[in-house]
């Protein structure tokens, strides 16, 4: 783990470079759990936070247990973080918890977990997030969610439980697999479904949205067709994007079932920089 990260005038200036990648249950489309193949992603990425989806933690197997995420981020140089959606997955010859984490190469404090609302029969969903306690972006605050994969009205009833504890906090970013595609182009915003106008609605702008480069599409990972990976700002800190595109690294082929989606922001200029510990 990083135990301190400059903070000084030029630390300030660089860009935050932002990585959201659902990692499949650390199983690639040949079934194998490769850990150097997301190693090497996220390392070909530069991200300095990245936000995982599918994250089983610990993985039990057989009579052993695995601590890969504890592993990947260890290799990295970046603490970690790991928010339990509170049920158990399973494998073939493998169980464990599963749920969302966040690694960062500056330190994390104020790591919280928050069960968001479910409809009867819907499984558990969690918002994890935490804040930068140093580096080019000290203050602001990373979340990290994964919504249902079947229904809209069940993402929706979980977005509605994001928004409400977002509101509760200054510069943030939300970042996951919303499971709701994304469009991009002229008809954009009459063709985006319920959860993505909700979110637009509540005043946070798809980083990739606003300053994409390519189609962004992130599932499936070998011939991509839709876009379901999102980050998203408020408005306010919005204007500090500076890039955004899907992340096509040769392994990104095989290591999951999608993409990563890699955004890159600043402070805007206008916007009071909040300090961590306030």
């Amino acid at each position: 783990m990083l135990e301190e990260a400059e903070t000084g005038q030029g630390a300030q200036s660089q860009p935050l470079r932002i990585m959201t990648y659902n990692i499949h249950r650390w199983a690639g489309s040949d079934h194998r759990v490769d850990l150097e193949r997301t190693l090497a992603i996220i390392r070909a990425s530069g991200a300095d936070v990245v936000a995982l989806n599918e994250v089983i933690h610990p993985v039990t197997q057989g009579a052993r247990t695995h601590d890969y995420l504890g592993e990947l981020a260890g290799r990295l140089g970046m603490s970690f973080h790991f928010g339990s959606s509170g049920w158990v997955d399973y494998g073939p010859d493998w169980h464990g918890p599963q749920g969302n984490a966040l690694l960062s190469r500056y330190p994390l404090e104020n790591a919280q977990r928050v069960l968001l609302p479910r409809l009867p029969t819907t499984k558990q969903r969690v918002l994890l997030g935490a804040r930068l306690a140093a580096g080019p972006a000290q203050g602001l605050t990373a979340f990290v969610t994964h919504l249902d994969h079947a229904l809209e009205v069940t993402r929706l009833v979980q977005v509605q439980g994001v928004l409400a504890e977002l509101a509760q906090h200054g510069a943030h970013f939300i970042a996951g697999d919303f499971n709701t595609p994304g469009f991009r182009g002229r008809y954009a915003r009459h063709l985006s479904p319920p959860v993505l106008r909700l979110m637009r609605t509540a005043g946070y702008e798809d980083a990739f949205h606003a300053i994409g480069e390519g189609t962004g599409r992130t599932y499936p990972a070998r011939a991509p067709v839709f876009r379901v990976d999102f980050v998203f700002f408020p408005k306010t800190w919005a204007a500090g994007v500076c890039r955004a595109h899907a992340f096509g690294f040769a392994p990104v082929h095989h290591a999951s079932d999608h993409r990563p989606t890699v955004v890159e922001w600043v402070w805007p200029a206008e916007a009071e920089r909040p300090h961590a510990g306030n």
